[in-house]
């Protein structure tokens, strides 16, 4: 989840990308390109500000581990929901529903007893600020009752309310600010509309049958909805690149940065709906390039989560053997000593390799309290499965840091052939450079697709065949923090 402004030197150091260039021997050679970033970063190692400055201009490939709605910042949803006359309650820091009355030539917000109009908020700066420390973890410092991991959780809960007709606008924030930030390439978690699932899924009762369940939601329509979702996403881009001016010869930099979609599945919910969810998902990634895979997301530690993990894991394993083609990242091992008992932390990162099948899992935190945890780092290895390492998140909302992280046994297993500073090689791409080429290199190694302007996605595509919308593996970050945020969501 994108949360935090502030670069982390020690992720990102752990991501910096050298390309070699190819030079003679001999003392009179100049320094090679590698040589010399490396000494400008030993220049500036033991300065913040520099470093820094340094860190953001560094090519930094992908961001594979971002939550839409909670990378945009609060400011923003703050200012969304005055739009959407949506009311605030001051006391509990949180959005809520007005009835929108004609009073004169503009609609105004009815607001419940106690609460205020969110436009108003603009007018008493103290409260304003409790609301952006509310919708993120800004200035957030525990205490008795609240920890980082209910602080964070709960900003959900808070912000949540907006119309998603803002996405197009928030898919230009988040490009933007990417590449600013020299990000070529994020995979951004979302939800298009649901439509229907809610009422699909009323009378169906659950059932260990997945085969029978699946046929029994495709037969009351699930499927329908997949015209509006990817409608959904097609007017969300024309937003995105109409802002950025993408195709004009005044194009904004955030054109040249690719946006795929990870389709998330709230994993809170009954397990009926779990399913439907899920299955919406594969068939939405099926039918559109856009939506690379699905993911299971909310709180790994909910009651309902916990309870219901193994047969989620076991829909996921099923309906990825009937669609072969559609990725899967899951959210594994999000879990930590004390959060839940130690009978909780066995298995949920092997549940999802060997049930899920999963490609990548994100957190992989509670690794060495899984049952066996070397044999399940050295089959991760064998499989090839990716780890989003979250450094800084895990942190503010575990309480996991330093050497209490597993992040260094990761690499510990480089001999094995898999996981390497959170990254993973593919056996499509073993022929490519293990590590991301800076911009122009890339580009060298890559071609346009036919046709431009607002009708074409500006997409850089292997020069080998593959699907549009599948470069989700071409260049893979070493860190799976995300650069240059600042302490929020």
């Amino acid at each position: 989840m994108c949360r935090f402004r502030f670069t982390h030197p020690a992720c990102l150091v752990a991501s910096l990308v050298l390309v070699a260039m190819a030079g003679g021997a001999g003392a009179a050679e100049p320094p090679s390109a590698a040589e010399r970033t490396a000494q400008a970063l030993d220049s500036v190692r033991d300065d913040p500000l520099l470093l820094r400055d340094f860190l953001m201009r560094m090519p930094k490939g992908a961001d594979l581990h971002s939550h839409l709605h909670s990378a945009v910042f609060a400011e923003t949803l703050l200012a969304d929901g005055a739009e959407d006359g949506l009311c605030v309650d001051p006391v509990a820091k949180a959005f809520t529903k007005s009835q929108p009355v004609m009073a004169g030539a503009e609609p105004k917000p009815v607001c419940e007893q106690g609460d205020m109009p969110a436009a108003d908020v603009y007018e008493d700066p103290a409260l304003y600020n409790a609301l952006i420390d509310a919708f993120s973890m800004r200035g957030f410092v525990a205490s008795e009752g609240e920890t980082g991991h209910d602080h964070f959780f709960g900003a959900f809960k808070r912000f949540g309310g907006t119309d998603p007709m803002h996405t197009g606008e928030w898919l230009d924030e988040l490009a933007g600010r990417a590449a600013r930030q020299n990000v070529q390439y994020l995979e951004l978690m979302a939800t298009p509309t649901w439509h229907r699932l809610n009422d699909i899924t009323k009378d169906v009762a659950w059932r260990d049958d997945l085969a029978a369940l699946r046929e029994e939601l495709l037969a009351k329509g699930l499927a329908e909805d997949i015209p509006a979702a990817r409608a959904f996403w097609d007017e969300a881009e024309m937003t995105r690149r109409g802002r950025e001016r993408c195709g004009t010869p005044d194009e904004r930099p955030a054109c040249d940065v690719t946006l795929r979609y990870i389709y998330e599945v709230f994993r809170s919910t009954p397990k009926a709906l779990v399913f439907a969810q899920a299955l919406f998902g594969f068939e939405l990634a099926a039918a559109d390039p856009r939506v690379v895979a699905i993911n299971f997301v909310g709180e790994e530690d909910d009651p309902t989560a916990m309870a219901d993990y193994a047969e989620h894991m076991r829909m996921v394993g099923y309906l990825r053997s009937l669609y072969p083609d559609v990725h899967v990242s899951l959210h594994a091992g999000e879990l930590a000593p004390g959060l839940v008992p130690p009978e909780g932390l066995c298995c949920h990162i092997r549940h999802a390799i060997e049930q899920a099948k999963t490609d990548r899992i994100g957190h992989g935190v509670d690794v060495m309290y899984e049952d066996k945890p070397s044999a399940l780092l050295n089959d991760m290895a064998d499989k090839g499965v990716l780890v989003e390492i979250n450094l800084t998140s895990n942190d503010d909302v575990l309480g996991v840091a330093g050497k209490h992280h597993p992040f260094p046994l990761y690499p510990q297993i480089r001999r094995a052939g898999g996981l390497v500073d959170g990254r993973r090689r593919h056996r499509a791409y073993r022929s490519h450079p293990r590590t991301c080429p800076r911009r122009r290199d890339l580009r060298s190694r890559l071609r346009r697709p036919q046709g431009t302007g607002a009708q074409q996605p500006r997409i850089w595509l292997p020069a080998r065949r593959q699907p549009v919308g599948r470069p989700w593996r071409l260049c893979q970050p070493r860190c799976g923090l995300r650069n240059g945020r600042d302490r929020r969501r």
